[in-house]
This record gives structure tokens, sequence and C-alpha cells, in this order.
């Protein structure tokens, strides 16, 4: 028990962690975005050889956290020029909220409406989500927080997987995928379900897989985009592809994208795709992680309200919704398909995990000032019958502190910050000799002033030109001038690949980010390192 902490040494190793966190968050717009070499190796070199016979006690274990492991980790991913990735950072609120949802460590999995809050608690933060984004929330009565945007796919494609083989005209009406295992009959198409997409993340790939869809190219099939625009689906093309489709009886699954990975870009469309997916018994599935948010700027929402008319929809929280990892959300307007999928039958259901509660159609309101769709504390369905995991962390309270300390208003303003920032840094790409821009706007998208703004949303997408040290002739020009920009430790980006060629991608998706202080200092990077000159700064 030596190892254990008295509630003195408890005290006092919190009020060291209370210390590291309040003055790590007072300068995260000057730590280094990355650790040095020398700091990664020396947590190397620390690391523990072997599991200590004697416990270290809880003061010691701590003090070894902060000044020997922490140090070689990513020092400010959360802050405002950490731009390699979507990744947001983690609102005032919500990180007080972690803190609490961790030390209460509450397992979040089963509907015990009589005994704890937790269930309902999640159910509100996902519906207040839905108000965020002017969605009813009658549209999507099966939602669940999952751990990302990969597993609120595998959920989506799971249900469409089990929906459209019930559908199928070369099985029994009731059949189930997740009851029956693989489909066999002579007369079904292989393979029996694909998915028409264009630009699919990789996550998509990975969840077919899971899903025993298969993730290769026979299954996951590229359409045709508009002649005009490549980020939208010719509907002609697609019309007639899903004519051919149901002709045979194949299952057909739309993935449809919101805010392509690496242009920030949308496709229109989206109402018109909805109506072919009902005509011809397709499942719309919608993957929004985070340009699914980018409606809460005026000027982008005619691109992101139709997503209510999916089947599916996946969104992220621990991106623009700057909550910490790690939080996804799952919506779906077919909650049968989904219970069917996770919840066992009620037969070999284990007894300790019952629950009474049950949803199969739309609640009533139980007063005048509830919101049609809210669910009742005891109509919640239990998480581990709607999600992968029978052990889940309490992540809807950080979700819930970050959307009430922050409302609509709050998270609308740091949307179209970024994304004025992004356009800011644009523009100096665009005029720089130095880079050239990959991702300009098409022309029809308007800003309020109703002129075409400089690129879609938070991504900068840029490459080296042959004025600038790395010359676009040598193939791995971007990745150099990546490491050259990274190792200043001012700014974070990553390198990718688009139309074939290497390239350099900045999302700016973090509510710390300020035109006023971080875009001089990013500006100056990009700045001096186009001209070939060292940088050396100061931490």
């Amino acid at each position: 028990m030596t190892s254990l902490a008295s509630p003195d040494e408890f005290q006092s190793s919190l009020d060291q962690v209370i210390f590291h966190i309040l003055n790590r968050q007072q300068s995260l717009d000057t730590l280094p975005t990355l650790p040095s070499p020398t700091s990664i190796q020396s947590t190397l070199s620390n690391l523990p050889t072997s599991l200590p016979a004697k416990g270290l006690g809880t003061s010691n274990t701590t003090s070894y956290l902060i000044d020997k492991v922490l140090p070689g980790i990513l020092q400010a991913q959360n802050g405002p020029r950490y731009c390699g990735f979507v990744v947001g950072g983690v609102t005032p609120a919500a990180q007080l909220a972690d803190i609490l949802s961790t030390s209460y460590d509450e397992n979040v999995q089963v509907n015990l409406h009589q005994q704890t809050a937790s269930t309902a608690i999640e159910q509100r933060a996902l519906e207040l989500v839905l108000d965020l984004l002017d969605v009813k929330r009658s549209t999507f009565l099966g939602r669940t927080i999952t751990t990302g945007a990969t597993a609120s796919n595998i959920l989506g494609l799971a249900c469409a997987r089990d929906h459209l083989l019930s559908q199928s005209p070369h099985l029994p009406s009731d059949y189930s995928w997740a009851r029956d295992g693989p489909p066999s009959s002579p007369t079904l198409p292989s393979p029996p379900i694909v998915i028409l997409s264009i630009h699919p993340h990789f996550s998509i790939s990975k969840a077919a897989s899971l899903v025993g869809l298969g993730g290769g190219p026979r299954v996951i099939q590229t359409v045709p985009s508009d002649p005009e625009d490549e980020l939208s689906f010719d509907l002609e093309e697609l019309e007639e592809r899903l004519k051919v489709e149901k002709e045979v009886g194949r299952g057909v699954i739309i993935c449809y994208g919101l805010g392509e990975v690496n242009t920030g870009g949308f496709g229109k469309g989206l109402d018109r795709i909805a109506e072919l997916s009902t005509e011809y018994g397709a499942w719309l599935h919608v993957d929004g992680a985070f340009g699914g948010f980018a409606g809460l700027m005026p000027e982008l929402s005619e691109y992101t309200k139709h997503m209510n008319k999916a089947d599916s929809l996946t969104l992220d929280g621990h991106k623009w919704l700057n909550v910490p990892y790690d939080c996804g959300l799952f919506y779906t307007r077919h909650v049968f398909s989904l219970t069917n999928v996770f919840q066992p039958p009620s037969a070999s259901a284990p007894a300790y995990l019952a629950s009474n509660s049950t949803l199969t159609s739309t609640p009533a309101p139980d007063d005048e000032n509830t919101l049609e769709g809210t669910v009742l504390p005891a109509d919640v369905p239990s998480p581990l019958f709607v999600n992968i995991e029978n052990s889940r962390r309490f992540r809807a309270l950080p979700l819930l502190a970050s959307l009430l300390s922050l409302g609509k208003e709050g998270y609308a303003d740091i949307i179209i910050r970024n994304i004025r920032f992004a356009r800011s840094i644009a523009r100096y790409i665009d005029k720089s000799k130095y880079y050239k821009l990959l991702n300009p706007s098409p022309s029809y998208l308007s800003s309020d002033d109703g002129e075409t703004p400089i690129i879609p949303s938070n991504i900068v997408l840029f490459c080296p030109t042959a004025e600038s040290p790395f010359s676009p002739s040598d193939l791995s020009s971007s990745v150099k001038l990546t490491k050259a920009i990274n190792d200043t430790r001012k700014l974070y980006v990553s390198s990718t690949s688009w139309r074939g060629q290497g390239a350099i991608r900045m999302a700016i998706s973090n509510y710390l980010t300020d035109k006023g202080r971080d875009l001089k200092i990013v500006l100056d990077v990009l700045d001096k390192i186009g001209k070939g000159e060292t940088l050396e700064y100061e931490f």
C-alpha cells in the first residue's frame, strides 16, 4: 500500500499538475509546435526499461511525467499554429470537464436512468449538436458518441450493409448480416454492395474492410465527377449507375464528403443525391467530420444544409468543435438498423447489462417546452447497444461543457475566424513567387460580398515554385519544404498529394488561432523559408 497516495500526497501532486496545466495554457501561443530532437531523445532514454518491483509513489511519478516524459511529446498540438491536420484544440470549458470526467471515471454503457443521468446527458449533448447545425432533433433518432470519424463511418457502413441486404430481392426480407453472417445466394451479385464516392477519406476504406464489405476498388468505386467541378458528382451519370445497380439487385452506398480533406472544398447537389438515393433505394452516408460545421459561416451553409437528408451522418467533436480526443459523433435516421447490428437478440443478451430502454419511433414531447425529437431519459438506448464499445469513458461531458460555454454564436465565431485566417494565408501564397496555390475556390462559391473567396474554407493547399529553393523538378520537394517549415517549430504543416503532385497542407481549426497575433508569425516563416533564409527562433 505504500505506493498509493495519502490525501496530502494527492493534494501536493494535484497542485503540481494544476500549476503545470495553468502555465501551459497561458503560454500555448508561444510554445514550440514540436519538441526538440534532444527532448525526444531524452524522454526515450528516461523511459523505464522494466516494471519496478516497488512503485515510485504518486508524487514521484507525477514529477517524473512532467519533468522526464512530457517534454518529448508534441508541445502544442492544441496550440494556434499546429496546422498540419484538422485537430482543433481544447476549449477551456472542455478541458476542465475532461478532468472532471476522468475524476468521476464513469463507464457510460447501460441506461440506468434511475441510478445515473449519464446516458441522458450524452443524449442531450448529441441533441445540442443538432441544434448547432439547425437540424431537427427528430431527424436522427439513432445517435451516439464514438471514438472518432473512423468509428462513426464503421457504424454508418454497418447500418447501411444490413439495411440494404434486408431489402435485397435475392435474400429473405428479414435477412441480417449481423445475425446471419455473409449472404449466400446463387443470384446475388458479387460484390453484393458497392460504395460510390468521389475522393473518399481513407477511413471509409478501413470501415468497409472492417464491416466485411471490402475496402478495395472492386467495392469502393470512384464515380464520374461533374465536368466543371471535380468535387461534385455527375448527377446524370450517378442516376444511370443507380438504375443499373437496382436492375441487378445490388445494394449501393453513396458516400458524400462534406469538406474534402486536401482542399476543404465542397461539392454541389447533395439535395438531388438524397432524392436519387430515395428513388433507387441507395443508402446515403455523409462524412462531415469537419466540413459539417462549415455552414456556421453563412456563405457556406448552402453546401451543408442538406446533410439532414442523409441516412447516416459522421461528425467529429475533436476537430472543429475543439473538444478533447477522442470524440466522434454518429447519427442515423434508421434506429432499427443501428440496434439490429449492435444489440444482441434478447435471448442471448447478458442479463447483467439489461436495461428497460428502447427507442423505435419519434418520442413525444413531455411538455410544450420540449423540442420534438428530444429523447426522454427512460427512452435512451443503452450506448453499448448502439455502439462498438461496451466500455466507454464519459466523452459527453467535455462536449456538453464546450457547447454550453460557447453557444451557437461562439462556435460560429471560431469557424468564421478560422476560415478568414486561412484565406489571408492563401492570399499571401497566391501572390508569392515562391509558392503556388493549389485549391482556389470554384467560381460558383461566393462570399458575403458577392466575390469568389480565394479558397473554399479552412484549408490552404500549396506547393513550391521553380523560384523557391525547393525545386518542383525534385519529386521530394514538397516533403523537404514541409520539413523546413516544421523545423522552425513555430508552425506545423503536413505533406500530402493532390492531382498526382506533392503538396503542403495547412488546416486552420483551433479556437486560439488569432489573426492579429499569429498571421504575422506564419507569414514570416513562409516568407523566409521561401527565400531560403536560415531561421532561428528562441523559445
